[in-house]
């Protein structure tokens, strides 16, 4: 029988969109360690933001940052799929009309990080410490064209609270390097997310669970045959759902 991985976002997934809270989630995390299947963070968020996270529900996957642009192996081993410098320097070669329009994290003051995600100081500080992608707010009239960067190596996607700037590979692209690593290309893979920066791994994995967000209308981007488990609560609570969900199915 295949290994089972799993590989899950964090806001609005394992974690409460607004107050990060993860409470609902803990029986479902507590059932996956019984039955020995070790548990990837798969998130938009810094490896300095994942680190404190992943030592506090004692996760044992290796992490995957920044939508995928960075890689963490717990043997210390980092794969990155690009640099945040290269990322400033393309932003700031492109024509006035689109710099002006976006507002990335290294535009920011901590303090406003601060104030757009809700995070504490200590939090926003570590939010900041971006290594191979960008959040950014857009001020354009339309949505940012995805592949205004795509001359310089990079694609723009959407997540929960702002669009990424993040080299060609995403989070199912990360999943498949870590398992490659792990030598474990043929591991059945169940993956959860709630955002349009998910669907990529969720559509990829053997078991994918789209978490239900009432802000977001992802799941009017699912191509009709898709097989995906749409949970009918959100956050924390519709990750147990999904998790207990699959855990019976692989008993039956």
């Amino acid at each position: 029988m295949a290994d089972i991985l799993v590989f899950t976002d964090l806001d609005g997934s394992l974690m409460d969109h607004e107050t990060y809270a993860f409470d609902a989630a803990l029986p479902a995390l507590d059932a996956l360690a019984q039955a020995d299947i070790p548990v990837s963070v798969v998130s938009s968020k810094t490896r300095a933001e994942i680190i404190p996270l992943v030592s506090k529900l004692k996760l044992t996957g290796p992490i995957i940052a920044e939508n995928g642009a960075v890689i963490a192996f717990r043997d210390g081993t980092l794969n990155m799929a690009g640099h945040i410098n290269d990322i400033r320097q393309a932003l700031d070669a492109l024509p006035e009309k689109h710099r002006n329009a976006i507002k990335g994290f290294g535009d920011m003051s901590v303090a406003e990080i601060s104030q757009l995600t809700g995070l504490d100081e200590a939090a926003s500080v570590r939010a900041a410490q971006r290594e191979a992608s960008e959040p950014f707010m857009w001020s354009g009239r339309d949505a940012p064209d995805k592949n205004l960067l795509v001359n310089k190596g990079f694609q723009i996607i959407r997540g929960g609270r702002f669009y990424h700037i993040i080299p060609h590979r995403d989070k199912a692209d990360a999943i498949k390097c870590v398992t490659a690593e792990m030598g474990k290309p043929d591991a059945e893979i169940w993956a959860l997310g709630d955002g349009p920066n998910d669907l990529s791994m969720l559509l990829a994995a053997n078991k994918g669970a789209l978490i239900h967000n009432p802000n977001l209308q992802v799941r009017a981007q699912l191509p009709e045959t898709h097989a995906l488990y749409l949970t009918k609560h959100s956050g924390p609570a519709g990750w147990a759902e999904a998790i207990f969900t699959f855990l019976a199915g692989k008993k039956a």
